[in-house]
C-alpha cells in the first residue's frame, strides 16, 4: 500500500521523509489537544458525562502513546531496512487518532434538539480531517488510515438517519474527502521533490566539504582582500588557526607590500577577462618564516565577488630551479 501513488526517493531522502513525518507529530498533539478540549465543552451538556470521559480519557491516552512513539523514534538507528516500520507505527497511532474523531458520530453525537452543537462536531470533524490530512500528507499510508477511519462514520450517520434527505451532505461528504485526497496529493509530490533535492545537495556538499578538508593544497575562499573560509591545509601552510585566517585580509600575509600589490593586480587582470589567475609569490608564516607558494585561482559563478584558490608550497621547487640555473 506504500507504494501506491508514491514517488520513488533515494534510501537517504526515504529516511527524511519518515523523520520529516515524525517532526510534524507535535503540532499534529497540539491541535488535537485543541480539538478534544472544544469538543469536550461543546459535548458537556448533550452527551452523557461518561461517555464523554471515556473517550477524552482514549483521546488524550492515544496522543501520549503517539508522543511515546516519537521519543523512542528519536532515539532509533534510522536505517532504510528500518525505517518503514517506524512510518507503520506513526501510521498506526494515527489509525488510533482517526478512530476517536469518528466516535463523535457515534454515541457521542448531539441529539437532534441541538442542532447547533451537532453542526459544531460536523465541522470539527471536517477541519481535523482536513488539518490532519496536511500534517501527514508525506505518508500514503497515514493518510488513508487516517482519513477513513475520521470521515466514514460520518457518511454512515448521514445515510443512516436522513434516508433520502442524505444525498447532499452525502455528496459534500465526497466532495470534502476529493478534496482532501487532491490536497494530499500535491503536498505529497512538492515535499517529496522538494526532500529529494534538499538531500542530493546535502550530500553534494557533505562531499564537497570532504574534499575541501583532506586536500593536500591548501583552499581559500577570499571576497575582495578578505579571506572568507580556509581548510586546514591552508592554515599549515601559514603556520595559523583557521579562526584566525577568516579575520584576516589576504594581503597581509605576502612578504612585502610590493607583491601583495603586484597578486592583486594580476589577479584582478586574470579575472576582468575571465582567465584563471596564476602566480608564485613569497608569504609569510605565522612565525616569521618565509616560503614560496604557487596561487592559482578562479572567480566563483553567481557574481558573489568570491573567488577560490589553490595554494602549493613550492619553496622546493624554486630552490631546486635556482641551483639548476646556477650550474647552467
Amino acid at each position: 500500500m506504500n507504494s501506491i501513488f508514491s514517488q520513488k526517493l533515494s534510501d537517504d531522502a526515504e529516511i527524511r521523509r519518515i523523520e520529516v513525518l515524525f517532526d510534524s507529530l507535535p503540532s499534529t498533539i497540539v491541535v488535537s489537544l485543541i480539538g478534544v478540549f472544544l469538543c469536550f465543552l461543546v459535548l458537556f451538556d448533550t452527551a452523557g458525562m461518561e461517555p464523554l470521559k471515556l473517550w477524552v480519557a482514549y483521546m488524550l491516552s492515544v496522543l501520549a502513546v503517539r508522543a511515546w512513539f516519537r521519543y523512542m523514534f528519536a532515539k532509533a538507528d534510522r536505517q532504510i531496512e528500518v525505517i518503514h516500520r517506524w512510518e507503520w507505527l506513526f501510521a498506526f497511532g494515527t489509525l488510533l487518532t482517526g478512530i476517536g474523531w469518528g466516535v463523535l458520530f457515534g454515541p457521542l453525537y448531539p441529539p437532534p434538539t441541538h442542532t447547533d452543537a451537532q453542526m459544531f462536531v460536523a465541522l470539527m470533524v471536517v477541519i481535523t480531517a482536513f488539518t490532519g490530512s496536511v500534517f501527514v500528507a508525506l505518508s500514503n499510508i497515514t493518510f488513508w488510515l487516517f482519513i477513513i477511519p475520521t470521515l466514514s462514520p460520518a457518511i454512515f450517520h448521514y445515510a443512516s438517519t436522513l434516508g433520502e434527505q442524505a444525498q447532499w451532505p452525502i455528496t459534500a461528504a465526497a466532495c470534502c474527502i476529493a478534496v482532501f485526497i487532491i490536497v494530499q496529493r500535491t503536498l505529497y509530490r512538492s515535499s517529496t521533490d522538494s526532500l529529494q533535492r534538499s538531500t542530493e545537495a546535502e550530500i553534494l556538499l557533505a562531499e564537497q566539504q570532504a574534499i575541501f578538508d583532506s586536500s593536500p593544497m591548501g583552499i581559500a575562499v577570499i571576497r575582495g582582500k578578505q579571506v572568507i573560509k580556509g581548510n586546514l591545509r591552508f592554515g599549515e601552510l601559514l603556520g595559523r588557526r583557521i579562526q584566525d585566517l577568516t579575520t584576516s585580509r589576504v594581503d597581509h600575509h605576502f612578504v612585502s607590500k610590493d607583491e601583495a600589490d603586484r597578486f592583486l593586480a594580476d589577479t584582478a587582470a586574470a579575472f576582468e577577462k575571465g582567465h584563471l589567475a596564476q602566480g608564485m609569490y613569497r608569504l609569510r608564516r605565522a612565525d616569521g618564516t618565509q616560503f614560496w607558494a604557487e596561487l592559482s585561482g578562479r572567480t566563483m559563478a553567481g557574481g558573489t565577488g568570491h573567488s577560490v584558490w589553490m595554494i602549493a608550497d613550492v619553496t622546493l621547487r624554486v630552490a631546486n630551479e635556482r641551483r639548476t640555473h646556477k650550474r647552467d
